[in-house]
């Protein structure tokens, strides 16, 4: 078991609607411990909202690509996550609760290699019943919105083997990164006046114009310029 702990946590709360979630993202190679999520509603009725992991298929920008011979379902990490409690039957306004979630270690005859799912945090409708009056026999509904946000979950099975390095080629501003490894890579593009950041899935192929002279950095390691 790998005990390197890469928990990466953006606290800039994230905003659905009446409610305020973070961290926005998990990266851990940790198995067997438990991440903490702080739930806050910032709007002024009461909401309920429901917690669960669901596997999302990658999706398919203009960008980036997935190679043929993965099976994006055996990256799922969604089995391996128990959330604690799976909902939150009332969050008063300007309530804050904690969400724990544990990831499981993976089973040795998985391939080492980065498995990923969402947390999806579902807030539900809520209804409002407000009984007839002598003058009024109608019932009135008073109706919340229905928001639905996910937040990535990545765990990383490690092995002693290093990843192959990406492969970047340039061409007429054209750029090409071929990720071979299992592991996603933080790509980022420096020009003179732009500045670009991607998230580059493992075995996966990003395909993107460029002008001018940029500078190309993977994982704040590689890194080389195109003309």
């Amino acid at each position: 078991m790998y005990r390197l702990l890469i928990f990466i946590m953006f606290f800039s709360n994230y905003s659905m609607a009446n409610m305020k979630i973070a961290p926005l993202r998990v990266i851990t190679t940790e198995a067997n411990t438990t991440q903490k999520f702080l739930v806050s509603n910032t709007g002024d009725k009461s909401i309920r909202v429901r917690i669960s992991p669901s596997f999302v298929e990658s999706p398919m920008s203009k960008y980036q690509t997935r190679h043929k011979n993965i099976n994006q379902k055996n990256e799922d990490l969604t089995p391996f996550l128990r959330v604690s409690p799976p909902v939150i039957s009332t969050l008063m306004p300007n309530e804050r609760k904690i969400i724990r979630l544990r990831i499981s270690d993976i089973p040795n005859n998985y391939l080492s290699g980065e498995y990923r799912t969402h947390l999806k945090f579902t807030q539900e409708v809520i209804k409002k019943l407000n009984p007839p009056t002598d003058e009024d026999t109608s019932i009135s509904f008073d109706l919340a919105m229905l928001v639905n946000s996910s937040i990535p979950i990545y765990y990383q099975k490690k092995d002693r083997t290093t990843p192959p390095k990406a492969i970047i080629k340039c061409r007429k501003n054209h750029l090409t990164i071929i990720n071979n490894s299992r592991y996603q890579k933080k790509i980022e593009l420096l020009g003179a006046d732009t500045y670009k950041q991607f998230i580059l899935l493992r075995q996966s192929d990003l395909d993107i114009a460029y002008n001018g002279k940029t500078t190309i950095k993977i994982n704040d390691e590689q890194q080389k310029v195109c003309l």
